[in-house]
């Protein structure tokens, strides 16, 4: 018999969200339809406010990423850009002292990417304009889909240039862009389901996972001679949270092929799991390939055995054991 395929059909944004201010900020503030936009843009979204004030504006939503404590502002349009909302953004990243800048429209005006890009040119890595272009899709009957498209972003690339142009950085700086710059490529090329990594002169690098507080870290250490990839858990959730985990750790491990580090370090607000690799010396550059295929390898168990996991824990599932009275 032969297999019978629903065919995809795109839905008019104005069929399920008729405004943007009473229908559309408040379903995209949801955490779910939130996380889903800071996967797009490999970020970890935490809501902060919707239709917060800037002078005689208001943004549609302010958000925290939880990555590097940065500002978000996220401007939301159901239809074609234009130059009204352009001016707004501009606003609203010096108003708000953004870091990031997410503009999202049912299509985007050449005219208004170009000046996207053009902003992403001349400002430095301290601030970001991303453009994205929202999709819904249904099968035949069903709920429809979003889907969101990134049409203009930061050129990491060009900005690594500008770091290595600029005379500002050591030898070392310098050698870790170049480090993470190619484990980017390396991860890309291995689609390991993980969005790039942000190259910057730095031992280490974060990733989003998909649940606020949570992330994914990768580090290099000359010193021990040693990389790894932690999962941290950091806010005040997290010792919930990892405990939430513990309790599949043996079906963790087994998914994971290996026994992991797991580290709840008590009177702290933040927990890890780990995995590391040693006798590995991060500043040989003839054995990236080799380092660059470890990571990309782990980083894909661990988006694979995790995410799903990570979205799902809700702190209010555990409750701390009480200690007996003597």
């Amino acid at each position: 018999m032969p297999e019978k395929f629903g065919s995809l059909e795109r839905v008019e944004l104005r069929k399920r969200w008729k405004t943007e201010n009473r229908d559309f900020t408040p379903w995209l503030a949801k955490e779910k339809n939130l996380s889903l936009l800071a996967e797009t843009l490999n970020l970890d979204l935490e809501l902060e406010d919707r239709e917060v004030s800037v002078g005689e504006f208001q943004a549609d939503i302010l958000c925290r990423n939880t990555l590097d404590n940065s500002w978000v502002v996220i401007e939301n349009q159901l239809e074609k850009t234009d130059h009204e909302h352009l001016g707004k953004l501009l606003t609203y990243a010096a108003g708000l002292d953004a870091a990031t800048v997410v503009w999202i429209a049912k299509e985007f005006r050449d005219e208004h990417r170009a000046a996207l890009d053009r902003q992403n040119e001349i400002t430095d890595e301290r601030l970001r304009y991303f453009g994205v272009e929202i999709e819904l899709w249904q099968i035949g009957k069903s709920s429809p889909a979003p889907k969101f498209n990134i049409v203009s972003k930061p050129n990491d690339w060009r900005r690594n240039v500008l770091y290595a142009t600029s005379g500002d950085l050591t030898e070392t700086q310098l050698q870790q862009i170049q480090y993470w710059t190619e484990l980017s490529e390396r991860m890309s090329e291995a689609d390991c389901g993980i969005g790039p990594l942000n190259p910057v002169p730095k031992p280490y690098v974060f990733l989003a996972i998909g649940k606020g507080g949570i992330r994914l870290r990768v580090s290099i250490s000359k010193q021990k001679k040693r990389l790894s990839v932690w999962l941290d858990m950091f806010d005040e959730k997290a010792t919930a949270h990892f405990n939430l985990l513990v309790q599949d750790r043996a079906e963790i491990d087994q998914e994971f092929g290996a026994s992991l580090e797991w580290n709840e370090l008590p009177g702290k607000k933040s927990c890890q799991v780990s995995l590391h690799k040693d006798d590995t010396d991060p500043t040989a550059k003839e054995d990236w390939p080799n380092q660059h295929a470890w990571f990309a390898e782990k980083l894909e168990l661990f988006n694979n055995v995790f995410r799903y996991r990570v979205r799902n824990l809700n702190a209010d599932d555990w409750q701390p054991e009480e200690e007996d009275d003597e």
